[in-house]
């Protein structure tokens, strides 16, 4: 049964962009996104356009789809690795960047029926989807009931039972842990667009592409109403066993407080608590790896301890070759 969870409030957190409203942000500095690709728009529902970057390339066509709160520009350093090979082009969501920002629409059968609309407006049949983040319900509940729009499935640190992880989460942390606040951004950091990408890199430890930052910044803040909508969609167990296609699954797993982000690992004064949570996490994760292994059919899982939930940024050579490989069948 489908229900509003903590984990989707952990997303929420994690990667929402910081509080700052967008009417009191400054406008264009001049900065110009120097990565190689065509951006669009197509129109996938009355009144809602999704935004796309097509990076070239020929070949399988190769989608890609961004983690909650974040936009196609998320893969602006990625997307360049595989352009050898295949066709690759990636989607924002509605709700954010450059899309249509409506106030309804975020259950993911909606955000499912936005991607098929948009792989028929840019002609696309077979793909090859590969998603981020939350964007792993959305693309296990369109491979499973319709099969035949996808060739292979790759997701980065996206194959999680939300629902059963939320019960664990539960379980394991009964009362609440003494643990760092998430820093927010102060009226400097907020003032420059160039202040903001700078806050943002300090913060998370990993360089995401500026122009996902920056995105967000001019066209996002934090915009209430979406959260309250993401907050209120209940989640589902994802059903892999619907799935038919091949499937490779890459983790992001924390071992030590040393792999935290930079405030969480710098903060003495919380160590107890943040290996208390990281021991929890840990026992909330585990099951979605086994149950990944167990029920998709023709599965792989791939661990990378250390790596940061932005996988495909902080180790992109190992997971760029991770996927090259189960592309190509090796």
């Amino acid at each position: 049964m489908a229900r509003p969870v903590t984990m989707r409030k952990v997303l929420l957190a994690l990667l929402l962009p910081f509080s700052a409203a967008p009417a009191q942000l400054a406008k264009s500095d001049g900065w110009v996104d120097g990565a190689r690709h065509k951006p669009g728009f197509v129109t996938v529902a009355p009144g809602v356009r999704i935004h796309y970057l097509d990076f070239g390339g020929t070949g399988e066509p190769v989608v890609l789809l961004a983690g909650l709160g974040n936009t196609a520009h998320a893969y602006d350093d990625f997307a360049p690795a595989l352009t050898d090979r295949y066709h690759v082009i990636a989607l924002t969501r509605r709700g954010f960047g450059e899309s249509s920002h409506p106030k309804t629409g975020y259950e993911t059968p909606q955000l499912v029926d936005d991607i098929l609309a948009a792989l028929d407006r840019l002609h696309l049949g077979r793909v090859v989807l590969i998603g981020h983040s939350i964007a792993g319900e959305e693309m296990t509940l369109l491979a499973g009931e319709h099969p035949d729009r996808v060739s292979k499935l790759v997701y980065l640190d996206a194959a999680y039972d939300r629902v059963t992880a939320d019960s664990l989460l539960d379980a394991a942390f009964p009362v609440a842990l003494d643990i760092p606040s998430r820093p927010e951004p102060g009226k400097a950091d907020t003032a420059t667009a160039a202040g903001y990408v700078a806050f943002v890199h300090k913060t998370r430890g990993v360089n995401i592409p500026e122009a996902d930052i920056r995105a967000r910044y001019h066209y996002d803040g934090w915009n209430e109403e979406i959260t309250l909508a993401y907050n209120s969609v209940g989640v589902e167990t994802p059903n892999y066993r619907a799935i038919r296609a091949p499937a490779l699954a890459i983790y992001a797993v924390t071992d030590t407080i040393t792999q935290l982000e930079p405030w969480q690992r710098s903060d003495r004064e919380h160590a107890v608590g943040l290996q208390q949570m990281i021991r929890g996490n840990e026992q909330a994760e585990r099951p979605s790896r086994v149950q990944f292994k167990k029920e998709m059919g023709h599965g792989t899982v791939l661990e990378i301890h250390g790596g940061h939930h932005w996988i495909f940024v902080s180790n992109r050579d190992e997971v760029v070759g991770a996927i090259r490989k189960f592309l190509e069948g090796k």
